[in-house]
């Protein structure tokens, strides 16, 4: 064999290697796929979707408990609610008078209640309750289960800065 051809076949194996070793890492096993890339944490602005079933329904309290994320901090309490957090991915707030309950006329006041911070490769659930009740009706309590759609996100950083 001519000594070109030597380098040549040397080059060619080399590139060979190369590519193949870019592709699969080092603890892949022939065969198997490579792991998917883990999208990484982000923080988010969360406010409660809840809507009153009729005109005379109010949110008097809720508990949430989340995965697949972590409570960061409250950044909105409605006026006459007390809102905390319960523990690393736990909040809840609660109206500490009667004229505090939220009603259909109030809703932007569970806008950007608090932040939170996403595990990174985990879908975000969330389980727990709302407390609500009927205007003029003392026995109207119900509690409605926490869902994911209950939860309105947006990307921020931070907790917005105070209205007003």
């Amino acid at each position: 064999m001519r000594s070109w051809q030597l380098s040549f076949l040397a080059v060619l194996l080399a590139a060979t290697a190369a590519c193949h070793d870019s592709k699969t890492p080092q603890d892949t096993k022939p065969g198997e796929k490579s792991p998917a890339p883990v999208a990484p944490s982000t923080t988010e602005l969360v406010s409660l979707a809840w809507r009153p079933a009729s005109a005379n329904q109010n949110l008097q309290a809720f508990e949430l408990q989340l995965t697949g994320a972590d409570v960061v901090s409250a950044c909105h309490t409605p006026p006459g609610w007390i809102l905390e957090k319960a523990g690393v991915a736990a909040i809840k707030g609660y109206a500490t008078v009667g004229a505090g309950f939220i009603s259909v006329d109030d809703l932007q006041d569970l806008d950007g209640l608090f932040l939170i911070r996403t595990h990174p490769g985990e879908t975000l659930g969330v389980r727990g309750k709302l407390l609500t009740g009927v205007y003029a009706d003392d026995g109207g309590q119900s509690e409605v289960a926490a869902t994911p759609p209950l939860l309105r996100r947006e990307p921020a950083e931070q907790c917005p800065q105070p209205k007003g």
